[in-house]
């Protein structure tokens, strides 16, 4: 049995997404026939998401570990578990810092584009992807750039997502901001709507590492509608089958969003969000309003009359799992 090591983290400050893509890529990989291990920092919000999907094989380390320690864990879990590839996606310290181990097949999700010698396979799901890297800086390193390797999660059905059909008139609607939400976005858009209020069913979507629950649930006492709050979710693609219309943010929740054809209505929280909400934009996949600041009313008017959706499938996670089995032949 082939077996492979994640690392990664989540907190506030540094997002779920990246432990929350690791772990849906896992399922793929398990699938497949592979043992799957993850190595994680005990911050909260990662503690809460290992915990609530049931998820085995996990080692902990403290979230003041030093580098060296770190790096003697992982060390010792390639040869106590037979570890055959080491999948890393760590937003805190830059992969140039570590030393990596020999012994196995590297493979990294990056973004900044710079990437130390002994990488085996880079993956960068951004619009702009490609241009971030000097391919010529490493020759031995396979490269899977663009939008079709975003990792989704495992159980979005290609079948229902095809045979989706829209209501005239919206009555469903969904908030997801994204994991942590640091700046609170997710209380920003329902002040918006709370402004003139249409009448529809709000469903709130928050991550494990969402700090401001208290001032969300006492803006939604104010409304008149029908609303849920829901911390965490282990099903999100039902949520967005769920849903007539969404906000979200451009991260990882906006590439669902496309990803299930969800009229989509999109704020770019943080910069390098900016180009692929554009893209998402430009292509009729969603709607975006802006980086940080939008139009109360033009956001209210989109969530009554979403954009006609145009369905893509270009999406294909089961790739990297291909192209990192090939790696060990």
């Amino acid at each position: 049995m082939r077996r492979i090591l994640f690392r990664g983290d989540a907190k506030p400050s540094i997002g779920t997404g990246d432990l929350m893509s690791l772990l849906n890529l896992s399922h793929y990989f398990e699938n497949d026939g592979w043992q799957t291990f993850f190595l994680i920092r005990g911050y909260e919000s990662g503690i809460r998401i290992i915990e609530g999907k049931g998820v085995k094989n996990v080692t902990v380390i403290p979230p003041d570990c030093s580098l060296q320690e770190e790096q003697q864990v992982i060390e010792n879990l390639i040869i106590q578990k037979g570890i055959d590839i080491l999948f890393l996606e760590i937003t805190e310290r830059k992969l140039t810092d570590y030393t990596l181990p020999s012994g196995v097949k590297k493979v990294c999700v990056n973004f900044d584009g710079i990437i130390p010698d002994g990488i085996d396979m880079a993956i960068n799901w951004d619009i702009e992807g490609a241009i971030n890297f000097n391919k010529e800086l490493h020759p031995k390193t396979r490269f899977l750039l663009g939008p079709q390797y975003i990792i989704l999660p495992y159980n979005f059905d290609r079948a229902r997502i095809a045979a989706r059909t829209y209501y005239p008139k919206p009555q469903n609607l969904l908030i997801a901001m994204g994991g942590a939400d640091e700046l609170n976005f997710t209380l920003k858009v329902l002040d918006a709507i709370l402004e003139d209020e249409p009448v529809m069913r709000i469903t709130v979507i928050t991550g494990a590492g969402y700090l401001y629950n208290k001032e969300l649930e006492a803006a939604l006492s104010k409304s008149k509608n029908s609303h849920t709050v829901k911390q965490n979710v282990h099903n999100m693609f039902e949520e967005y089958m769920g849903c007539d219309v969404a906000i979200g943010a451009g991260g990882l929740t906006s590439y669902e969003l496309i990803a299930t054809a969800t009229p989509a209505i999109l704020i770019a929280t943080y910069a390098h969000q900016i180009s692929r909400c554009k893209y998402f934009d430009e292509q009729g996949w969603a709607k975006y309003l802006g980086f940080r600041t939008f139009e109360s009313k033009e956001l209210r008017f989109y969530m009554q009359n979403p954009p006609q959706v145009i369905k893509t499938n270009i999406f294909d996670t089961r790739q990297i799992v291909e192209s990192v089995s090939r790696l060990l032949r």
